[in-house]
């Protein structure tokens, strides 16, 4: 848990790094250009902060300590820079620093992004006051359902609380003392947060009103961020933290606190009582207690290094088994899969059938996994619906492939419970040592890259890592992270395509196409950065910008082209948010304009089981004027059934049928077919993709209404239209 901060002027306190030495270059495998930018660069000024005891911190007239200064010493060592330590402050910028530490969750200062690579990773813990009866055993989360559990305002723990133990009641605080102050008064039953900060929070001030009482799977990471301005420190920076690793042992050790027991005195008197009144007892009871003790301990150790749910071992066990086995692999040469297991769609038997079946599920799950991988072959809980296991045994490209056929077979049954049958599928990512990496954390992060690669790509599948997969998920987490600012820097803008209505050959309507120009990634593909979008949550900002940048356009339309029709696309995610929907049309009322000047261009998917909120958003559109037309189809779930219930204006035949429709009869039939149901329910056909004049007249002898394509017209920007 952060302690208040503050800052001042930047202090001048300065780490200072060794010459960088040929052999850690090698080893960390630097390219010439970053070994001449270090030469260059040896100075680097990095922002810490000064009350976040024991990550990092600064007590009075001392210098800066903790975790984080020690993690910088390492890096020195390993890269010759000398830090500069600058106070962190919230307005903080790349004009003062180059680097920030102890960066947690998505709060990343503007013009900085994270390190791949978190250098601690900590569990947060359950802490209690002495005298609450929940003290009197180890606590679980589960027990904390229906009880009022205090967690730090500002991070994401409540949340995942939230969805391991629905029925808990949230107390957020600002700082631990404002936690204890709660579990001494008795308004919380619980405080939970980070363990290391905590446990060393009640050891530096000697609280002895609070304990410990559990561990939670929910784990704190804490990166380092570098500039934007400087990608090859960011480069050097993500090879050494990947050399030095997360949870450097020694400084762990350095920073770690252990609190003691509250009834520990007590225990000490009793069993010194009961020693003596029992004197002629004492080797029995000594056998018996040693018995007790060796029990209690191995309990104590499966709980904290196993998952309470799957009784699998948890992240910080298989961290500590892949280590040993990646230095056996080392030592005795032989090759090791690491595999990534995710559950398809698991979220939605969560939200359908509650969190109780989704436990019951994953219980099922672990134990199909098992009944494949054996030992020695190791298999763990990764957190939420994942699982990782570790291929020691015959860990060759064709034994991995097959092992992964066989776990993806065993979920094809439905798993039943309480009567009901639940189909799971599984993505599997995979990476293998030393093929792909000889770093534990690296061999982690390939399985997961790969584990992605499968779930974009149809899920209930696997995929074996490879180096462009890696290329293009660095690609697309830059991209990502570029998005966020997208609008801002003024980055995106419009081009417009016309769409002709074949009977005159009139341009009729306009499509609005979405660009993005980078200034160091040049021209985005549309179809790359609205995928990216619609995953990270930017889409709905994305759209109103468009929707703002198509009314500002529709009066030079208007005057350089009469009734043009502006046609939108709009992504399923904005009806699930569709408040910039309705400000749109309100925006048209406001300024007069009529809604049928504009039409929507949706997907299929979108109107198979609309929600009542879909339903709502469409009738609106319709009750406005603004037309409808269904996008792209024939490629997904073309059905009668929506066209009939939902009023639709337009349907756009996807290029694919008209790209060989002049030589190809089965897209022919396919178009006749599509062009004569329109026709028989008054909806109008567009065709996409149109690139020759064979295909125009064709078309048009088939009763299509209008074309669009590079033929007539590519798009283009308003200017030049």
């Amino acid at each position: 848990m952060a302690m208040c901060l503050s800052w001042s002027l930047p202090a001048q306190e300065i780490l200072l790094g060794k010459l960088y030495a040929a052999d850690n270059l090698q080893r960390l495998q630097f390219s010439a250009q970053e070994v001449d930018w270090i030469k260059q660069h040896r100075n680097i000024r990095v922002a810490v902060r000064n009350g976040w005891m024991p990550i990092e911190f600064q007590l009075e007239n001392q210098k800066h300590k903790g975790v984080s200064i020690q993690y910088l010493q390492k890096i020195s060592q390993l890269t010759g820079f000398t830090f500069t330590i600058v106070d962190y402050h919230n307005d903080i910028t790349t004009n003062e620093v180059t680097l920030i530490t102890g960066i947690r969750g998505n709060m990343v200062p503007m013009g900085f992004n994270l390190l791949a690579t978190p250098y601690l990773e900590t569990p947060n813990a359950i802490y209690v006051a002495s005298n609450n009866k929940l003290y009197q055993s180890e606590i679980t989360l589960n027990q904390l359902a229906n009880k009022t559990v205090a967690v730090f305002r500002s991070g994401p723990v409540s949340q995942r609380l939230k969805e391991l133990v629905p029925d808990i009641k949230i107390k957020p605080v600002d700082i631990a003392d404002e936690a204890f102050e709660y579990l001494d008064s008795g308004l919380v039953d619980a405080y939970i947060g980070n363990e290391l900060v905590l446990d060393y929070h009640l050891d530096f001030h000697k609280i002895k009103a609070v304990r410990k009482n559990g561990i939670t799977p929910i784990t704190s990471k804490v990166f380092m961020a570098a500039s934007d301005a400087d990608p090859m420190l960011r480069s050097i920076l993500n090879k050494a933290t990947l050399q030095i690793g997360t949870n450097p042992q020694d400084i762990l050790d350095a920073w770690r606190r252990t609190t003691e027991h509250p009834l520990t005195k007590y225990l000490v008197s009793a069993l010194s009582f009961f020693a003596v009144l029992l004197l002629i007892q004492l080797f029995k009871l000594y056998k018996t207690n040693k018995k007790q003790a060796v029990a209690a301990q191995h309990e104590i150790w499966f709980q904290a290094n196993h998952d309470f749910l799957t009784k699998l071992p948890n992240r910080f066990q298989l961290k500590h088994e892949l280590d040993q086995a990646l230095q056996a692999a080392t030592q005795h040469p032989n090759n090791l899969g690491v595999m990534i297991i995710d559950l398809d769609n698991f979220k939605e038997i969560n939200d359908t059938a509650g969190h109780a079946v989704g436990d019951q599920v994953l219980i099922n799950v672990a134990e199909r996994i098992q009944s494949i991988i054996v030992a020695p072959n190791l298999t763990a809980r990764f957190g939420g619906d994942e699982f990782l296991i570790v291929i020691q045994q015959e860990a060759n490209e064709e034994k991995l492939r097959s092992l992964c056929t066989q776990l993806i077979n065993a979920m094809a049954p439905p798993i039943t419970i309480a009567q009901k049958s639940f189909v799971v599928s599984i993505s599997i990512g995979v990476s293998l040592f030393p093929d792909n990496s000889q770093q534990a954390e690296e061999l982690i992060m390939f399985a997961d890259q790969a584990l992605y690669q499968a779930k974009r790509t149809g899920k209930n599948k696997f995929i074996l890592f490879n180096e462009g997969m890696h290329d293009a998920f660095t690609r697309r987490t830059h991209l990502s992270n570029a998005l966020r600012y997208a609008v801002p820097r003024n980055q995106l803008h419009l081009q417009y395509q016309p769409i002709f209505n074949l009977n005159n050959l009139q341009c009729e309507k306009v499509e609005a196409l979405l660009r993005w120009q980078h200034p160091e990634f040049g021209t985005i593909e549309p179809e790359v950065f609205i995928s990216i979008a619609e995953e990270n949550g930017y889409i709905t900002e994305l759209g109103a910008w468009v929707f703002q940048q198509t009314v500002k356009d529709f009066e030079q339309i208007s005057q350089r082209f009469g009734q043009v029709e502006i046609c939108i696309n709009i992504s399923p995610l904005q009806f699930s948010q569709s408040a910039p929907i309705h400000h749109f049309i309100s925006n048209l009322a406001a300024r007069g304009i009529s809604g049928d000047h504009f039409c929507f261009e949706i997907t299929e998917g979108l109107l198979l089981e609309p929600s009542s909120n879909v339903i709502e958003t469409l009738n609106s559109i319709h009750e406005h004027g603004i037309k409808l037309a269904i996008d792209d189809f024939g490629t997904g779930y073309s059905s009668l059934a929506y066209l009939n219930k939902f009023k639709i204006d337009y349907v756009k035949i996807d290029q694919s049928f008209i790209k060989n429709i002049t030589d190809n009869l089965n897209d022919q039939a396919l178009c006749k077919t599509i062009i004569f149901m329109g026709s028989q329910l008054n909806i109008k056909l567009i065709a996409e993709g149109v690139e020759t004049l064979a295909q125009e007249h064709l078309l048009k002898e088939m009763g299509c209404q209008y074309s669009q394509g590079y033929y007539r017209a590519r798009p283009t920007d308003l200017d030049d239209l």
